[in-house]
């Protein structure tokens, strides 16, 4: 029984609370308690930017394995990307004079970036590059890719462990005995934040800190092989060195007009139809079947074999594997090489600025109507940006496609809509004739339970082959049956048409199936997964995609290239060729070019027997010159 009221009982509770609270701050004001929470602090000051390290190359991969790889076998990259940590962290503990406000937005930065190529990675089998964040894009854009991807509690508490580490253990603040040393603190760490960008653009000191850590330059040539081998940190962090182009040797204006002089056009063909002209990039269109010791209950690319013997094919070696479709496109589209850009750079956002010449463009001259058509978000990679500046008249999206809209089981729209679409726009009246650009992408990535499974009509068989690798060729082998059915609904509308009408039909990559190059490795395809170690044979095979060209004319020539390999930068002007189409500046040096070389980029060369060597090296630096003048450069071959 209480004596005392209920207000004299919360008084005395309340005035208990406060004499615990004074026993607690009476503590933390003891004197050695300061002192060890001081040194406890300062050891976490030096052990966080290791911590972060860390997190962010286990975030980027997903897996925990990824730090004792790196440590065990690729030390010296591991050790870079911590010092690049220490570098920005100290620089912003000096700049914010708060060391956990400094281990807070570096840890935000750090966590963000490596969830993000995650993510990225997850979807489209690219990584984040240091351009990325310089575009606009919108985080909204990858909503219906996030459907099938989840955040772990474990990589929850990974996200927000950075934070809740620099309030907790770091440094409150920096204390110096004047003010003055406060503004020297922040000079410092501007001094620093500069000095750290100087460090990572300047190619001198490129060549000397890879040769100290040991880092192979050759790495950054793929970015899957960059960010694999020398993990998230290091290789974001090399990747900002590419940020700038080197203007090419002796690029000026007197040597584009020697090259406007030598390859000047000749006059127009009398045998020049003004047909049509229809390219079709179909996503991940590639001969699985080429698979070594694998079978198929049914050849997924049947309409495509057949349709190859009777008209003019061959194999396009792309500039990248498993993703990146913008560059082989952007290749097409304008005849440039992307083959000294930056790995993983994409043209359209980071160099198309201006009006620049592309295919589209040269029809367009000639009185074309030139329509890009794409099944899917017409504003990714900004091609909404960029096909205007290429010359387009309208770029059409899954939103403003104009034909019925068609769906299976997958995530995508199926091919069946791009080609229903071509044919609209076919009927339509284009009195000089119509330039149609379409992009596929039904077979696009992932592949993993991608169609439901009475969908999947193709059995696939490997013997060394796991469930998961089985279900990833079994579904893409779908989405590839699909496309070849497209193709022939496009070779049947074509062949029927009155007007002349002419179709080149290409891959963009081949697809990436699973982690880590699989099962490209288990059945054989491949002899290792590490890209450093392929064959010339392999890397042939691991950028090849096959391609098409027919039309329902005698376009009174022959197709020089036929069951050729060839760039993917070659393929309008063969096409051009082929139609007695009128010459260019751009085609003719591209033509000369095949003559010597069929293939020149980042991965693999093919050389013509007896080749001249300084002749091809001569075109090479003119093909990179005239890609450089017309986007970076004064565009003077315009002039």
């Amino acid at each position: 029984m209480s004596y005392f009221s209920p207000d004299v009982s919360s008084v005395l509770h309340s005035a208990k609370k406060l004499t615990i609270s004074s026993e607690i701050s009476s503590i933390f004001e003891n004197t050695a308690v300061k002192k060890t929470l001081t040194i406890v602090r300062w050891i976490s000051f030096f052990i966080y930017p290791y911590l972060l390290t860390i997190l962010a190359n286990c975030l980027s991969s997903n897996d925990i394995n990824t730090i004792s790889f790196l440590i065990e076998n690729r030390t010296g990259a591991f050790y870079f990307g911590l010092f690049i940590t220490y570098l920005f962290f100290i620089a912003l503990s000096f700049l914010c004079l708060t060391p956990w406000l400094a281990g807070s937005i570096l840890g935000i930065c750090y966590t963000a970036l490596s969830l993000a190529d995650y993510i990225k990675f997850s979807i489209l089998q690219e990584h984040i590059m240091p351009w990325d964040l310089l575009l606009s894009k919108s985080f909204g854009e990858f909503e219906p890719f996030l459907k099938t991807l989840q955040i772990t509690p474990a990589m929850f508490f990974l996200l927000i462990s950075p934070v809740v580490y620099s309030i907790l253990l770091l440094p409150r603040k920096i204390k110096w005995n004047k003010k003055s040393i406060d503004i020297i603190g922040i000079a410092i760490g501007i001094f620093l934040c500069m000095g750290s960008i100087l460090f990572l653009t300047n190619n001198t000191m490129r060549m000397s800190y890879t040769k100290w850590f040991d880092i192979s330059v050759n790495d950054t040539s793929t970015q899957q092989s960059n960010y694999y081998k020398n993990g998230f940190v290091t290789a974001f962090a090399l990747n900002i060195g590419y940020l700038n182009i080197e203007t090419p040797a002796h690029y000026n204006q007197n040597t584009i007009q020697q090259l406007k002089n030598d390859y000047a056009p000749g006059v127009v063909a009398e045998n020049w139809k003004k047909p049509d002209v229809i390219v079709i990039l179909s996503e991940s269109f590639w001969d699985i079947t080429t698979l070594p010791n694998t079978t198929f209950s049914e050849n997924p690319l049947a309409n495509y074999n057949e349709l190859s013997q009777n008209h003019p094919s061959g194999t396009m070696i792309s500039s990248t594997f498993g993703g990146g479709t913008a560059r082989p496109e952007f290749e097409v589209l304008t005849g440039m090489t992307t083959a000294p850009m930056p790995a993983g750079s994409f043209p359209y956002q980071q160099y198309m600025h201006n009006d620049t010449f592309s295919f589209a463009r040269y029809f367009k001259n000639m009185g074309y109507d030139t329509i890009g058509l794409h099944t899917y978000d017409n504003t990714f990679y900004e091609r909404n940006k960029a096909y205007p500046r290429m010359g387009f008249d309208e770029f059409r999206g899954e939103n403003q496609l104009k034909t019925q809209l068609w769906w299976n089981s997958g995530p995508y729209l199926t091919d069946k809509t791009l080609i229903d679409e071509i044919q609209y726009e076919l009927e339509q009246p284009h009195p000089e004739g119509a330039f149609i650009f379409g992009i596929t992408m039904e077979n696009h990535s992932l592949y993993k339970n991608k169609f439901k499974k009475d969908d999947l009509t193709i059995d696939v068989k490997n013997d060394n082959c796991s469930t998961e690798e089985i279900n990833a060729l079994k579904n893409f082998s779908k989405g590839l049956s699909d496309s070849d059915k497209a193709l022939k609904q496009l070779y049947d509308y074509v062949m029927s048409r009155e007007k002349e009408t002419v179709v080149l039909w290409f891959g963009d990559h081949l697809p990436t199936l699973g982690n880590n190059f699989s099962p490209y490795t288990t059945t054989g395809a491949i002899h290792s997964s590490d890209t450093e170690n392929w064959t010339e044979q392999e890397i042939e095979y691991m950028f090849s995609t096959p391609y098409i060209v027919f039309s329902n004319y005698d376009t009174e020539k022959n197709y020089i290239a036929d069951k050729k390999a060839v760039s993917s930068y070659l393929l309008m002007p063969l096409l051009l060729d082929y139609i007695n189409a009128p010459e260019t500046v751009q085609s003719n040096v591209l033509l000369d070019l095949y003559q010597n070389c069929p293939v020149i980029n980042s991965k693999y060369n093919l050389y013509k027997p007896n080749t001249n060597a300084e002749k091809t090296k001569t075109l090479t630096d003119a093909i990179w010159m005239i890609t450089y003048d017309q986007l970076i450069g004064k565009n003077f071959i315009n002039q």
